[in-house]
């Protein structure tokens, strides 16, 4: 009876492994089809994959390959989206546990795009803001190919995100590089507790969900990946350096107490967004305070 429960309990794990492995293979050898225009090297040569090279053309010569790197980014991938599954399933779907239902999915699966899209807007929407709060000029936005600012177009460049904020300088620029992120860190927060005291559909909880899921891993995803070398913001999108980080330095908030902070505020939402968290930390404090 034991050996069958344990096998009861693995199949999901083992579920969410496979579909992560499944996953991770298509987005890997997908990479080798993106330009990484973070590599340096030779004019001539075009280099694909992230977060390692492992694809390069040449305009004089054969496709060269590097399979060690492949290797390494299907296993950075599968990990990365092991992690996304799981991260997604207990939020959407706490009810399920450790069940993996593919359907479940699908409705997550269809907003995750566009709901990152509205996060996105939301991010440079909060630099323009602060930035005219601060006392500059706002100049230019745009999300994906949509130009918002000065006027609406549809442009044939893809940029995840830009907004152009003039006449900052010093500690007024800090503010504006990390009212970014500050914007959708709050944005979070709001939706978090806006899901713990009211009551929504189930659509409508998942799409909040996700939208807070966006906001909660906007700040340390910004800080934390572009010093990764060959990452950017949301891994292989977005920007190269950890603007989050440069603005709180021009604000003079040293770097110890700007990642405790960061630490801080992700496990508050993972708190408010991840129930069976919640109720686990409450239960040992419980028992801690039971023991005393």
């Amino acid at each position: 009876m034991h050996w069958a429960g344990a096998g009861s309990n693995l199949r999901p794990v083992l579920k969410l492994v496979f579909g992560a492995m499944i996953c991770g293979i298509l987005v890997s050898f997908s990479t080798g089809l993106i330009e990484n225009k973070a590599q340096i090297g030779i004019p001539e040569n075009k280099y694909y994959g992230y977060p390692l090279i492992w694809r390069v053309t040449s305009l004089d010569g054969p496709t060269e390959y590097a399979l060690i790197s492949l290797a390494i980014d299907l296993a950075f991938w599968i990990t990365v989206l092991f992690v996304v599954f799981f991260i997604l399933q207990k939020i959407a779907f706490p009810k399920l546990q450790w069940g993996l239902n593919y359907r479940a999915f699908l409705l997550p699966l269809i907003l995750f795009i566009p709901l990152g899209l509205v996060m996105d807007f939301v991010h440079e929407f909060g630099h323009a803001i602060w930035g005219i709060a601060a006392g500059g000029s706002f100049t230019y936005m745009k999300i994906a190919f949509f130009e918002i600012y000065p006027r609406f177009a549809v442009t044939s460049e893809f940029v995840l995100g830009s907004a152009y904020v003039k006449g900052l300088v010093g500690f007024e620029y800090g503010l504006f590089l990390f009212a970014g992120s500050l914007t959708t860190n709050i944005t979070a927060w709001l939706l978090g507790v806006i899901l713990l005291k009211a009551k929504f559909r189930h659509g409508t909880q998942v799409a909040l969900k996700i939208l807070g899921f966006f906001g909660m891993m906007d700040l340390p995803f910004y800080v934390v990946l572009p010093q990764i070398r060959g990452l950017q913001h949301w891994i292989f999108l977005g920007g190269f350096g950890p603007e989050p980080l440069i603005g709180a330095r021009k604000m003079c908030i040293p770097d110890p107490i700007f990642y405790l902070i960061i630490f801080l505020t992700t496990f508050g939402l993972s708190l408010l967004y991840f129930k069976p968290l919640r109720e686990k930390l409450t239960n040992i404090v419980r028992m801690v305070l039971t023991r005393r």
